[in-house]
């Protein structure tokens, strides 16, 4: 039995989406950490930087070697079993400590709604979370894919609504303004962080339709709709809301409050909750195609790579990498973001490395789509994102 490619191209631009960003929470911090002027600045160069190097690294290597886990194929095939077990181990911990942010920033919006809760109540919220996605996940790639497509409309309603009546109150003067923290480490790492993740659209590559043609066009448009996911809104809320040293995780709520009243601060907050669930499921269902490839290939336990007998999933991963992120909800939303960024950027130079070498080793190999400009331009696109993972 092998997983069944009932991914579409619309269902891999809104999987990507949750795997990269989920709407513009989460990127509050950065405005509080360096002002308006720095982060508008960071939200335009970084897409060249490591977005959009990232994404067409994951478009050539996932066209070229379409099976269920991704970066650990690719490393396998590149530098063979010792890297490809440090490559997918470290993505696997990364995934718990990643996986896990969603349920506590599900806390955190509920928390706007409803008031403050005790730790037992917002571990017990996190769980209840969480076992829904994993069910939904067992069922398989489609429902998950078809929930997230969903969730991606109802996430960006209230940021468009934001946008529109948002305009008219700002102060462009704003936008070249400077202010905040001076808390340039936390800059990097909060925007950095909310642009990561591309490869992990790669991990699913045996569960999506035509492969070769899909992902280069769904990593294109999603690099566009993410960009503009957070440019728009925070252009915009930086404009209104001159309070830049009070803005942090969840600040758009009161944002958003500011500008439409207490519906649309509720709406976001609302749209908050949609997007945690969305991001969770989303990374559920690739951060579970890792342990499974690693137990195909022997590289973990052989109950790992366990297929459901009806839905073709792997169960078993799915299960154990949902026990993972209980495990970590008591954490804070900073503790495992640190953990997630320091383990995410050992794992993205080996498969910027490996995208080099495989040129090298491999010429030949069937690419349907390639980095262009050769060998030289794959050298190239790997330098700034190296470099950011270095720095971070």
């Amino acid at each position: 039995m092998q997983p069944r490619r009932t991914l579409n191209f619309t269902n891999l631009v809104a999987l990507t989406f949750f795997c990269v960003s989920g709407g513009a929470y989460g990127f509050e911090d950065a405005v509080g950490a360096a002002g308006p002027m720095i982060a508008l600045l960071a939200l335009l160069i970084v897409p060249w930087l490591w977005s959009f190097p990232t994404a067409l690294m994951t478009a050539e290597l996932s066209s070229a070697m379409p099976e269920d886990g991704g970066y650990v194929i690719w490393v396998n095939r590149a530098f063979g079993r010792f890297w490809a077990f440090q490559e997918g181990w470290w993505s696997w911990l990364c995934s718990f400590a990643d996986n896990a942010l969603y349920p506590v920033m599900f806390v955190d919006y509920l928390t706007y709604l409803i008031g403050d809760l005790t730790p037992l109540y917002r571990w017990v919220i996190g769980v209840a979370v969480i076992v829904p996605i994993s069910w939904l996940n067992i069922r398989g790639a489609k429902p998950v894919g078809v929930s997230v497509t969903v969730f991606t409309v109802l996430v960006l309603a209230p940021f468009a609504a934001l946008v529109v009546l948002g305009l008219p109150q700002v102060d462009p003067a704003t936008w070249l303004a400077s202010g905040g923290k001076a808390e340039w480490g936390l800059l990097l790492s909060v925007v950095l962080w909310n642009n990561c993740g591309w490869d992990n659209a790669g991990t699913c590559a045996g569960e999506v339709e035509k492969p070769d043609k899909t992902y280069p066009r769904a990593m294109a448009v999603a690099v566009v709709l993410v960009t503009f996911a957070y440019l728009l809104p925070v252009a915009v809320g930086v404009g209104v809301d001159k309070n830049w040293d009070q803005w942090q995780e969840g600040h758009l709520a009161n944002v958003a409050e500011q500008i439409g009243g207490p519906w649309l601060g509720s709406w976001l907050a609302i749209a908050g909750l949609i997007s945690a669930v969305g991001l969770l499921s989303a990374l559920l269902l690739t951060s579970s195609r890792v342990p499974y490839a690693m137990a195909e290939h022997g590289m973990l336990p052989a109950p790992l790579k366990t297929l459901h007998s009806r839905y073709a999933t792997p169960w078993v991963a799915i299960i154990v990498n949902s026990i993972g992120v209980a495990a970590l909800i008591p954490f804070s939303f900073q503790e495992l973001v640190q953990v997630d960024m320091f383990l995410y950027a050992l794992s993205l130079i080996l498969e910027f490395a490996a995208l080099i070498w495989l040129r090298v080793k491999e010429p030949n190999m069937p690419r349907p789509y390639r980095v262009p400009f050769g060998l030289g331009g794959a050298i190239a696109l790997s330098i700034p994102p190296v470099l950011l993972c270095a720095l971070s």
